[in-house]
């Protein structure tokens, strides 16, 4: 079937039982203003959004199966970026709902990654549902981005904000080289050699390959080149890392990160856990 929005549902404390409506995001809860809260927020938080990040907004890709997942990271969320306006969107289950192969595929061959990283072995395997599920789910939020006509912060649900995620993205974004920008990586890791692009001090990498989705932020430029690119023939991480280094998407990422996951490695199932050593 055509990749399309799953259902967003509601979180529990907007609506209790029942099922979501449909397009309806769940937004994360404001916190109270020092008005109405006597405990006014920590000095390091700051309430408004810096001038060049007012037109951000994020999204959460999140599976209904693990609700404790989008109630930490909308926690964190609020507390790190109040001002920032974020919402939920259900994940696709590769399982349940295999994404059509017009958008992702089934087979992927890992060339392109052993041509770069020498412990690769060149195979054809064949991706998981959770592969192919996590696929399709950036395939949705690209195709929000593109929708909105803004710059789009995307998240996946073991998304670790660290403290200087604002000031650092502020920085970074006001980093960026003038004219049209696809992507910024907020994660420091990658399987190459990152260079900086200017003096040091500053914190705007140019990536080598780029090294997992767990956060990013798309511009729709770069959320129409993706989608153009499909079908997504490898996890997105690895389809989108090679698309970067060939210079069919432009991107830059950030040092030191401002999100990790959670954990090293997720839950996901690795089709190329076969292919290296």
């Amino acid at each position: 079937m055509a990749a399309a929005f799953n259902s967003i549902s509601y979180s529990s404390n907007q609506r209790k039982g029942g099922q979501a409506n449909m397009g309806r995001p769940t937004k994360v809860a404001k916190p109270k203003t020092a008005a109405s809260n006597a405990a006014a927020p920590p000095a390091f938080v700051a309430s408004a959004a810096p001038h060049n990040l007012a037109d951000l907004s994020a999204v959460v890709i999140n599976l209904r199966s693990r609700p404790d997942r989008w109630k930490r990271l909308s926690k964190a969320l609020a507390k790190r970026v109040p001002w920032l306006p974020a919402e939920r969107l259900e994940a696709v289950d590769g399982r349940v709902h295999p994404p059509s192969e017009s958008d992702v595929t089934r087979r992927w061959s890992t060339a392109d990654i052993a041509a770069f990283c020498d412990w690769y072995y060149v195979k054809r395997l064949t991706m998981s549902p959770g592969e192919r599920g996590c696929c399709a789910s950036h395939v949705n939020c690209w195709q929000l981005c593109v929708r909105r006509r803004k710059p789009l912060i995307v998240l996946e649900d073991d998304a670790v904000l660290l403290p200087a995620f604002a000031e650092t993205l502020s920085r970074a974004v006001s980093e960026l080289p003038r004219g049209r920008t696809d992507a910024l990586w907020l994660c420091s890791k990658d399987r190459g050699k990152p260079k900086r692009v200017g003096a040091p001090g500053t914190v705007l990498m140019a990536p080598d390959f780029v090294w997992t989705t767990v956060g990013y932020v798309l511009w729709p430029a770069g959320a129409r080149k993706l989608l153009k690119l499909r079908p997504v023939n490898a996890p997105v991480d690895n389809f989108i890392a090679v698309h970067l280094r060939a210079g069919r998407l432009g991107g830059f990422s950030v040092r030191p990160g401002v999100v990790r996951q959670a954990q090293t490695w997720n839950v996901v199932p690795h089709s190329d856990d076969a292919a290296h050593d």
